[in-house]
């Protein structure tokens, strides 16, 4: 793997991602590090019309931070050189991270018992069913 850098990818789908990215040259591939979606901003406040980017996060469904993107799926890339956008990746990506890390520590999965799921006996259905059907 050669030395990674940080890059803005075109992607054949349209999107754009940030992402730190080395290069496997035996399989063709990238390996992107903390990718980010970019999301173009455009609003207008009053007389003031702003336009920009936010970096969320690529993809929603994992918490995995590396991904293999096969070269063939590039339509273009460009190391980012500017410190400030650089530094806004960084930014976006600890921020991001401190949030997977907080919902991590204060998720409790659910503690399954023997008698979750435990349908009961036909009979005391039965009974149940009866009862019910008769007070109505």
């Amino acid at each position: 793997m050669e030395e990674d850098f940080i890059a803005t990818i075109k992607l054949i789908t349209g999107e754009e991602i940030m992402s730190k990215v080395s290069y496997m040259p035996d399989d063709d591939s990238l390996v992107l590090e903390n990718p980010m979606a970019v999301t173009m901003i455009d609003q207008q406040q009053k007389n003031l019309r702003v336009n920009g980017f936010a970096l969320t996060e690529w993809i929603h469904s994992t918490f995995d931070h590396m991904f293999v993107l096969p070269k063939q799926h590039v339509l273009t890339m460009t190391e980012i050189e500017d410190k400030r956008l650089s530094s806004f990746y960084t930014t976006c990506v600890e921020k991001h991270n401190s949030q997977v890390t907080a919902f991590r520590d204060t998720f409790e999965p659910r503690k399954f018992t023997h008698n979750m799921g435990h349908l009961g006996s036909i009979k005391e259905t039965r009974k149940s069913l009866e009862d019910l059907y008769k007070r109505s």
